[in-house]
């Protein structure tokens, strides 16, 4: 054979190495670790150089990454977009109605529904130190804080007008006015509420009918007599740090330098609390019961709730009951935890647990499941997932709620597909496994450079990617 005719079928087995041939599944080629491609009924998937650069579309999204730097998703037809870069510093959201995009600490540009259920929203924006934005009902701010600014509906205020922040303030509030000089040393108040703050020396504020408080050497003495239009009005008192009182029409609070001893009695309805902070706790009442010895043990029960500990932070068991779902929590060390959630009604359950860093196990209740070994953090965040997570993984499993598994080892390395249709395993480019329902099998090595096909009428070899 000649030196050309070699070269040609070097040249025509390297292309056809890279085209996609027909498995179980749908299409798959890849050369560990540069390149992957997968394609299915459901699903198309590139990846190359393992986790660093991601590509998959499915019926409901099409993503794609640069991990760690970049990570586009987009949702229904480009009806929801979400980029996120540098995460967790950086990210642009966009749907229908609403957008998002900010740069931390350097810049943020919101338009958004901040109260859904009022159908309110709000515009803000801002480039380091310089903001604006408008309202719901298009009334505009913005300002270059600290030297001077004028803000609408922010924080939780009306309005807020600064110079030369802290030097001056004004805050507006439902109906009060509240002038600050040099923050926090002077307060005035005027409106709906009157009151003087000279802190830490001495103030006032009241608000008629609903609430009087003040303090002289502050935190020496604290009164505080809120909730006056209501029939369980409270009054609060601090002599710090010696005593400490709360009392209202159906309960009593005493501490004794606070929060150190703690005695608490309620007639309506009747319960009892005594309390060595944070050592021992004893309490007793209608439904709930409570002993703590800290850190050796504690068990509290009420109706809807139980909280138990052994050698805290060693062992941790918490029980709630929403409605009608449970959730049960086992905590070890804090960080680990073994999680269920299950429907009363329809008896489905959910399970999430954690051993750091060796693993993480999700299974939701549709019957998916996601495990994953060594992961970077101890704490669920999709966006971590997403961006950072996969560059340690060592080994993942998945599967669908339609019971589709993909089990994967060193982005792979080693990697195995299931499903209704059949099963697809490889190791690397070296060697291909695809098993059909109907009994078909192919053996593939190095991509199908060499192989065989067996189906359910006659079996063939493959040599240079020709059958014989």
């Amino acid at each position: 054979m000649s030196r050309k005719v070699i070269l040609r079928l070097l040249g025509f087995s390297f292309i056809m190495w890279l085209l996609p041939f027909h498995a179980t599944h749908g299409k798959s080629c890849g050369i560990w670790p540069l390149f992957s491609y997968y394609e299915s009924e459901r699903l198309k998937e590139w990846e190359i150089l393992g986790p660093f650069f991601i590509w998959r579309e499915t019926e409901e999204r099409r993503e794609w990454g640069i991990r760690p730097f970049v990570y586009r998703t987009t949702y229904g037809s480009r009806q929801f977009v979400r980029t996120e870069f540098l995460y967790p510093l950086g990210k642009y959201q966009r749907s229908e109605v609403d957008y998002k995009f900010y740069v931390i600490p350097f810049s943020l540009f919101r338009d958004e529904e901040t109260y859904p259920l009022l159908g309110r929203r709000e515009k803000a924006y801002s480039i380091l130190t310089v903001f604006w934005g408008e309202t719901d009902a298009g009334e505009r701010y913005g300002g270059f804080f600290p030297l001077t600014g004028h803000l609408k509906e922010r924080f939780g205020k009306d309005e807020i007008t600064f110079h030369l922040w802290p030097l001056y303030s004004q805050i507006k509030k439902e109906g009060e006015v509240r002038w600050r000089i040099l923050w926090p040393f002077i307060s005035v108040s005027r409106g709906e509420a009157e009151g003087v703050y000279v802190w830490p020396v001495w103030g006032y504020k009241v608000r008629a009918g609903e609430y009087s408080k003040g303090f002289f050497l502050w935190p020496l003495y604290v009164y505080i007599d809120e909730d006056l239009d209501t029939d369980t009005p409270l009054q609060k008192r601090y002599y710090l740090p010696f005593y400490a009182s709360i009392r209202s029409p159906q309960s009593t609070v005493d501490m004794v330098l606070p929060p150190f001893l703690f005695h608490q009695k309620s007639d309506t309805p009747v319960f009892e609390k005594w309390a060595l902070w944070p050592i021992l706790t004893k309490a007793d009442g209608e439904g709930i019961r409570e002993r703590k010895v800290f850190p050796l043990f504690r068990m509290r029960q009420e109706p809807e709730k139980e909280r138990r500990f052994f050698l805290w932070p060693l062992y941790i068991y918490t029980f709630d009951r929403f409605g009608t779902e449970e959730q049960e929590i086992y905590r070890f060390l804090l960080i680990n935890k073994h999680r269920k959630v299950r429907d009363i009604d329809t008896g489905a359950e959910a399970v999430d647990a954690n051993l750091w860093p060796i693993f993480s196990y999700r299974r939701a209740s549709d019957g998916a499941v996601n495990c994953y070994i060594f992961t970077l953090l101890p704490l669920r965040d999709q966006g971590m997932e997403r961006n950072i997570y996969p560059l340690f993984w060592v080994y993942r499993y998945s599967r669908s709620p339609e019971g589709e598994t993909l089990s994967d080892l060193l982005w792979g390395l080693y990697r195995r597909r299931t499903s209704s249709r059949g099963s697809s395993t490889q190791i690397a480019f070296l060697m291909r496994i695809e098993k059909k329902e109907n009994g078909d099998f192919y053996l593939s090595f190095l991509e199908g450079l060499f192989g065989y096909e067996r189906t359910q009428k006659k079996g063939k070899v493959r040599f240079l990617f020709i059958r014989r």
